[in-house]
């Protein structure tokens, strides 16, 4: 990893600003992107990307927008700098309005939070800790796209704390984030035991 992008000295917050300030009607998953990459990497990506899916969008529509977080995990494990998306997934679209609805409500806890934020933990954001984050984000990923009923909240916060971990190198926030990607994988499991379990019943009675 390059030396100056060790650590960044501008905040996720001041990142995100430009998409706050953005006129257009709909704007592009590329365009998005773009106004948020910087020298840190795919982490400041890997958090606007994870904002479409925490928009309150139709399961399938939620489905699409969650792919790129199955892009952005290989990308994360190789140190890449900047994201690549096909075509096809770049010209998507998200309201303009509902996604400044969004930003409004997450930008003053985001600011609240980065004041907490400051390198620690080095070995969690380093080249080695950007891969495991890139596995786990692989693992978020499949449960985003999965036909799963309410499963997108605890891996969306999981995703939000890792990008902001790797951002400013906080190992504590990519602590945070598994525990909450542990979190989600049992509630998960639970819910799908007890539908097993009530299918089980069921069958039972027949």
């Amino acid at each position: 990893m390059p030396k100056d992008a060790q650590t960044s000295d501008v905040s996720l917050a001041d990142r995100l600003q430009p998409l706050l300030r953005a006129d257009e009607p709909r704007i592009r998953l590329d365009e998005m992107v773009a106004r948020i990459e910087g020298q840190e990497g795919l982490a400041p990506v890997l958090f606007v990307l994870t904002l479409p899916v925490m928009l309150p969008l139709p399961p399938g529509v939620s489905m699409v927008m969650a792919l790129p977080i199955l892009l952005v995990a290989p990308q994360l494990m190789a140190n890449r700098r900047r994201l690549w998306l096909p075509d096809w997934l770049a010209r998507r679209t998200v309201k303009q309005s509902e996604l400044a609805k969004l930003l409004k409500r997450v930008l003053p806890t985001l600011e609240r939070v980065e004041k907490l934020v400051r390198p620690r933990l080095a070995f969690l954001t380093g080249p080695v800790g950007a891969f495991d984050v890139g596995v786990a984000c692989t693992v978020i990923g499949v449960i985003l796209v999965a036909p799963l009923p309410f499963a997108n909240l605890l891996p969306s916060w999981s995703l939000c704390a890792f990008s902001l971990g790797l951002t400013r190198r906080d190992g504590l926030f990519v602590a945070i984030g598994y525990g909450l990607l542990a979190a989600a994988l049992a509630v998960i499991g639970l819910a799908v035991l007890g539908v097993g379990l009530g299918i089980g019943q069921l069958r039972s009675l027949v």
